[in-house]
């Protein structure tokens, strides 16, 4: 099937995308790497009457390290985040999690401004961005304002983005020498969209658990953070025991739809699962050193 017909822009500078979005708003959807929107275009799930592609916009694809943390441009494709020494240096989840999706061609294609606005509830980079406490800044024709990562995502495909916004970029803090985190996932195959994901950001004091964020994607219209787990955890040392405990309570509260993939029942036992790995990874990472 084919999309709608409809409009198409290619802007060369962020002012021409910023003026093309408030001329016309709710009818306009900006295009990034294009690997989640086509798609649901040519399905007819969504049909723009105007589609704006940013790839002629230069200076949105970038990874830049500095005294606070990464700061990755919107345009960054996976594949530059995997491949990143910055990322693998500061922040290896996320470069780990890029890995994970798709394929060679969509990581070439797709990008992480892309997936994060495109707040698919089963997608990897939400859940990360979630756990790690991260910033995105957006523009619009009024100035740039900064979202916390905790206000970012609204509903399925829905984010705090206004109609004339465009996100600008993306601001992950460093995972320091007493941190460390872990993303783990059940999907159908490699690439997959996560059934579960969790991703676990832990900073140590001692021997003992600081503090913690446990977020979760694929079981809620939104990446969540699991604070019965989180509770669980802090002030505590990373024992087997606690490990378990933490990863029973992971799902308290949710109640995520059945699938045709997934019963609710088999998900919620899998957030118990997935999350134990990602804490288990976590703990080797503290013990190692890496």
């Amino acid at each position: 099937m084919n999309p709608k017909s409809f409009e198409y822009f290619a802007p060369s500078s962020l002012t021409e995308v910023l003026g093309l979005l408030e001329e016309h708003r709710d009818e306009a959807k900006v295009i990034a790497g294009g690997q989640s929107l086509l798609p649901i275009m040519k399905m007819r799930l969504f049909s723009p009457r105007y589609v704006i592609d940013l790839r002629n916009v230069a200076g949105l694809s970038y990874i830049v390290e500095d005294e606070l943390g990464v700061r990755i441009g919107p345009m960054t494709t996976h594949r530059l985040i995997e491949a990143s020494p910055v990322v693998a240096r500061n922040c290896r989840v996320l470069s780990e999690a890029a890995r994970m999706i798709g394929d060679p061609l969509i990581r070439n294609r797709g990008t992480i401004g892309g997936s994060l606005c495109h707040a698919d509830p089963a997608a990897d980079y939400p859940a990360i961005v979630l756990a790690l406490d991260g910033r995105l800044v957006v523009m619009g024709k009024e100035g740039a304002r900064i979202v916390e990562a905790g206000q970012f995502f609204l509903d399925t495909f829905a984010t705090a983005l206004k109609p004339d916004e465009v996100l600008t970029e993306v601001r992950l803090p460093k995972i320091g020498a007493d941190s460390t985190a872990a993303y783990e996932r059940l999907s159908r195959g490699p690439g997959g969209f996560a059934l579960v994901g969790v991703a676990v950001h832990l900073r140590m004091k001692g021997e003992q658990c600081d503090a913690v964020r446990v977020a979760l994607s694929g079981v809620a219209p939104t990446p969540v953070r699991s604070r019965a787990a989180e509770e669980t955890l802090e002030g505590n040392a990373l024992s087997d025991g606690l490990i378990r405990s933490a990863s029973k309570q992971a799902a308290k509260g949710l109640n995520p739809p059945s699938v045709v993939h997934a019963s609710t029942e088999y998900q919620l036992a899998m957030v118990e699962v997935i999350t134990r790995r990602a804490l288990q990874r976590c703990r080797q990472r503290i013990e190692s050193g890496s």
